[in-house]
Parts: structure tokens; C-alpha cells; sequence
């Protein structure tokens, strides 16, 4: 497995949910495979615990309910203390506390979610949530740039 691991994850046949996809997306094309491995999925799952295990960074990519529409929020996310009960809601830092439990270890954990102004059935981003995914992509880079990777 790659250094990084970017999961880019929301549905994107619900608008503004999938613009965790699109960055993603957006981040395979500029980060070379060697060290960056992108993944996308509706949502976050036990099963991603693994991968998540074998790198040393990982950035998870989302969109949120939040106003004003397009704000772009980055967070450092820690593993919970103790595994969560259940994995119907799966968060992030269950993720992590699942890659910590049951492998052993766990990445430094970002997430970076951008406040959404429609989440109807379409296959495409607002507007606002559009003019956001370069912004968003030069955060993540910002990132991965102070941490050594890019």
C-alpha cells in the first residue's frame, strides 16, 4: 500500500454528496500512484480498516450539512477510546479505532469535508460546490506539501 490513502466518499447521485468523489478524483490525477493510493465508496466501512492500517497518511474526503454552502473544513481526526458498538453509522474515527484494534495501527487522519448546498437526486455538483473543489484540492495538497509527501 502507498504512503497516502485518500478516500473520497457520499453518493454521488445525491448532488453535493458526492463531492468527495470528484476531489478524489481530482487528486489521482495529480498525486503520483507510487505513493497515493484514492479510493471512493457511499460511505466509510469496517473493511476499509485495513487499508487504512498500511499507510502512514490518509485524508478522507466528504461532504457535510453546514452553512455557508462551498466552506471547506479540515480537521485531524484521532481513533475513538473504545471501538464503537456498532458499525451501521461508521465514522471516521471509528475507522480509525478499527484499523488501530484489529491491525494494529493507524494512520495520521485527516478529514476534509465541504458544506453542501444540494443534496437532491442529480449527478451534479452546485454550483458553489464546484468553485470549492479547487480550493479543497489545494488544502489537501497544503497537507500532504507540510507533511513531506507532495
Amino acid at each position: 500500500m502507498p504512503k497516502v490513502l485518500i478516500i473520497g466518499y457520499g453518493n454521488p447521485l445525491r448532488g453535493d454528496d458526492g463531492v468527495g468523489w470528484v476531489i478524489a478524483e481530482k487528486l489521482r490525477e495529480l498525486l503520483p500512484q507510487e505513493i497515493v493510493a484514492v479510493k471512493t465508496g457511499i460511505q466509510l466501512t469496517p473493511e476499509l480498516a485495513a487499508d487504512l492500517s498500511e499507510a502512514a497518511i490518509a485524508v478522507l474526503v466528504d461532504a457535510r450539512v453546514g452553512e455557508p454552502a462551498g466552506e471547506i473544513h479540515c480537521e485531524q481526526v484521532e481513533p475513538l477510546p473504545t471501538l464503537p458498538s456498532s458499525s451501521h453509522h461508521f465514522t471516521p474515527a471509528a475507522l480509525l479505532s478499527y484499523a488501530l484494534h484489529f491491525f494494529g495501527k493507524a494512520p495520521q487522519t485527516f478529514l476534509v469535508s465541504i458544506n453542501g448546498a444540494e443534496f437532491g437526486f442529480q449527478e451534479q455538483l452546485s454550483p458553489i460546490v464546484l468553485n470549492s473543489v479547487p480550493k479543497a484540492v489545494k488544502v489537501i495538497l497544503e497537507i500532504l506539501r507540510q507533511l513531506g509527501v507532495a
